[in-house]
């Protein structure tokens, strides 16, 4: 298949999981079909749109692991803008409009009273020289329409099947503001002709969207251009409200910061809204065989960011030495607290934790848990060999002789050895860090 894709976002504000969807399926479909990945940065609305902003996704997209072949700013290419919007001009297909905000407000309000749709009148056509010599002499802003033809526009999309829209049934897009910026309307589809983009792979709010471009499309290539759909249903909730980009921490940035692995995110946005098990790929090169945009559905899914979490956690038990000895941590400290593993923050916390140097804090505050960890100090202590048997002979003994068991037993011996809670089997944490360690560890604790 000829294939090229593009993900188009706007930095106006930093990544966030709806986006990253968008992108992550755009480069799963794109390399599935051995196509071409174009990064395009939709930076015409100048006072939102941040350097700053810019480069987090560029740093997010890297994060993520996906690369570009491709890449410009439409802020770079007005003059191509100017260049079309001239030809169009003169083709008759657009047209200057000269309405306030106000008007259009009062023309919409009134269609709706009288149960028609508020599809803009082209009363701007009707003009006469008189009427636009006035208006141009108040002053008045000028933006520009492009004129829909009088025809039925249809696509078969990857996903919705088959749709057809009646143009008279839609306003003519506004595609240059009276400030003179250029509409997403306009310069996408400029920008996706003179790319050579196959395949528009985006969210459903854009079906509307679509048909007036392609119409944009045909005129402007002479209808010898053929671009294929795909609209993706829209995230919700979890409780299946509206989606916010504000509930909880959506955007990659703040999961990153809390440890988050990429492919968690990366397996759960590939999958989410299609009739695909999530499985947790540890590679977005293994991912990709098994990526299939015909199987999502026109049902909107939940996103529950708690899934991403349980998907970490998954990614991380099963990930080879090898790809986290950068994390600074042992085989043998790995291995030990590989099921501990929630994020990649933990790989700093055991490291710690594990070290002959760490000094634990914790103290026993209860002459419970002094008696519980003067038992295990001498029985340790008596031993020749650290093994499983002779520790669980020793946890035993203290559950006959003190009466405890379960947590009031593991408890004040876990935080005394390592300051937290939970951890590797208390057997092999003993083993791990050696006779001489436990000793100094529990007198510490005892004291």
């Amino acid at each position: 298949m000829n294939c090229k894709v593009r993900f188009a976002p706007s930095p106006t504000g930093f990544m966030h999981v709806g986006n990253a969807r968008i992108a992550i399926i755009n480069y799963l479909f794109c390399k599935k079909n051995s196509g071409k990945f174009l990064f395009r940065i939709d930076d015409t609305d100048a006072l939102r749109s941040k350097k700053e902003y810019e480069d987090a996704i560029k740093e997010d997209l890297n994060w993520l692991g996906i690369s570009y072949d491709e890449t410009f700013r439409q802020s770079e290419r007005l003059n191509r803008y100017h260049e079309v919007m001239n030809e169009l001009i003169n083709n008759g297909v657009l047209y200057k409009c000269y309405e306030s905000q106000e008007e259009l407000e009062y023309k919409r309000k009134l269609a709706i009273s009288k149960g028609k749709p508020p599809i803009y009148d082209r009363a701007s056509l009707n003009l006469t020289q008189n009427q636009i010599a006035e208006f141009e002499e108040e002053g008045r802003p000028v933006y520009w329409r492009f004129k829909l033809p009088n025809k039925t526009i249809s696509w078969n999309d990857l996903i919705l099947g088959e749709i057809s829209y009646d143009l008279k049934n839609i306003s003519d897009p506004v595609i240059i503001k009276a400030d003179g910026t250029f509409l997403y309307t306009f310069s996408s589809v400029v920008d996706d002709f003179d790319s050579g983009i196959t395949h528009i792979i985006r969210g459903q709010d854009h079906v509307t969207n679509t048909a007036a471009q392609i119409a944009m499309f045909e005129e402007i290539s002479k209808h010898s251009y053929h671009i294929d759909f795909a609209h993706l249903s829209l995230l919700v909730n979890k409780d299946g409200s509206q989606f916010s980009k504000r509930l909880g921490s959506t955007n990659l940035e703040d999961m990153r910061k809390q440890g988050v692995e990429p492919m968690a995110i990366i397996d759960l946005l590939a999958t989410l809204g299609s009739s695909l098990d999530t499985i947790p790929f540890t590679k977005i090169t293994d991912l990709i065989d098994y990526f299939d945009i015909t199987k999502f559905s026109t049902n909107s899914p939940k996103f529950d960011i708690e899934n991403i979490y349980k998907l970490n956690r998954k990614i991380l038990h099963m990930k080879d030495y090898e790809e986290v000895k950068n994390f600074g941590i042992s085989k043998e400290a790995f291995e030990l607290v590989r099921e501990n593993i929630e994020s990649t923050h933990d790989f700093a916390l055991w490291k710690n934790v594990l070290d002959q140097k760490y000094q634990p804090s914790y103290k026993a505050d209860t002459s419970e848990e002094k008696e519980i960890l003067k038992f295990f100090n001498n029985k340790v202590s008596g031993l020749s060999d650290l093994n499983e048997e002779n520790l669980k002979n020793i946890l035993d003994e203290i559950k006959t002789n003190l009466k405890v068991s379960g947590k009031a037993l593991y408890f004040p011996i876990r935080k005394s050895l390592t300051d937290i809670e939970h951890g590797p089997n208390l057997s092999n944490l003993v083993i791990f860090l050696g006779k001489d360690e436990v000793l100094r560890r529990l007198k510490s604790a005892i004291m």
